[in-house]
């Protein structure tokens, strides 16, 4: 299949149309109206706005791709055997939407064919600003962690066993600074190379598979918190969409190494 389709199909149609849905109901929201907020079964919050733009999304992806298989963060999977299956966060951030913070919650688009993710886009929709893979991105990078701004949504929580949140305080401590609250966005920023490293932990497929093709392309090393490449990774199992990731993400392979040195090995 055309990757330049593919690409073009999810920035001319996928994007504008969960924009434009996202955008209306935050607009909705500041305002005072209702928008359906419900908590869900493993306690995170969804709005109608995450419900109606993924049901946009897989109408759209359905009817130009109807062989296609898609796996969704509120509506679960679709095909799921498929040799293309696309991965769906309709609104990464829902918190951060809800506490009225514009430019910390995003939309996750990415697909994946035969297990790697191949096609990736993000998109900060109040701020009309979207990163794609296959278009370059910002060049340079900074070599230590003393001199870098780090992104980590939520470093007291994500980190659950005690060397993990050793690791993440080692981090915090040595960096010049570190930014919370920010989900895709802060790889977004990553890639324009605003911040030097992002880190999160207890990630669901549908939170990283996006954002690896746009990362990978903007010459960002990605790796998990064991240090291994997600160049390598496949997601082609159930397991896969319902596994946990750790993810390291840094503008060059030495301040990649130097976080994971903060990491000490778990203890059995």
């Amino acid at each position: 299949m055309n990757s330049e389709e593919l690409l073009a199909f999810t920035s001319d149609k996928l994007l504008p149309a969960a924009d434009k849905i996202i955008t209306n109901s935050y607009k909705a929201y500041c305002k005072g109206d209702d928008i359906g907020v419900e908590t869900k079964f493993d306690n995170t919050p969804a709005t109608n706005a995450d419900r109606e733009a993924e049901k946009a999304l897989r109408s759209m992806i359905l009817d130009h791709y109807p062989h296609h298989g898609i796996q969704g963060e509120e509506f679960g999977a679709y095909n799921p055997d498929a040799d293309w299956i696309w991965v769906l966060d309709p609104l990464d951030g829902t918190r951060e939407f809800l506490a009225k913070a514009p430019g910390n919650f995003g939309i996750l688009i990415g697909l994946v064919y035969k297990g790697q993710a191949c096609l990736g886009a993000v998109s900060d929709p109040v701020n009309c600003k979207h990163w794609l893979s296959g278009i370059p991105n910002a060049t340079g990078d900074t070599n230590q962690l003393e001199n870098s701004i780090v992104a980590c949504t939520n470093p007291e929580g994500m980190f659950e066993t005690p060397t993990l949140r050793q690791g993440i305080l080692s981090v915090k401590d040595k960096a010049q600074d570190i930014k919370t609250d920010l989900n895709c966005m802060g790889f977004a920023m990553v890639v324009d190379r605003k911040y030097d490293a992002a880190i999160e932990n207890n990630l669901k497929a549908h939170d990283i598979i996006p954002l690896l093709p746009v990362m990978l392309n903007a010459g960002i090393s990605v790796v998990d918190l064991d240090g291994n490449d997600y160049t390598k990774m496949r997601f082609d199992t159930d397991d896969a969409f319902t596994g946990r990731y750790g993810v390291v993400a840094a503008t060059s392979p030495s301040l990649i190494n130097e976080i994971l040195n903060c990491f000490p090995e778990e203890v059995d």
